[in-house]
């Protein structure tokens, strides 16, 4: 909970806001070592 929480609040650039830049939105949307270890073990 402590890594999701350290994100929230703060304004991140994805490449703009119709078409965000794919990349930048993944790692902004999933900055969780921890939980992307966890959604990759249920694939």
């Amino acid at each position: 909970m402590g890594e999701l929480a350290e994100v929230q609040g703060s304004p991140v650039d994805i490449g703009g806001y119709y078409r965000p830049e794919d990349a930048k939105a993944s790692a902004v949307m999933r900055p969780s070592a921890t939980l992307n270890k966890v959604i990759a073990s249920l694939a």
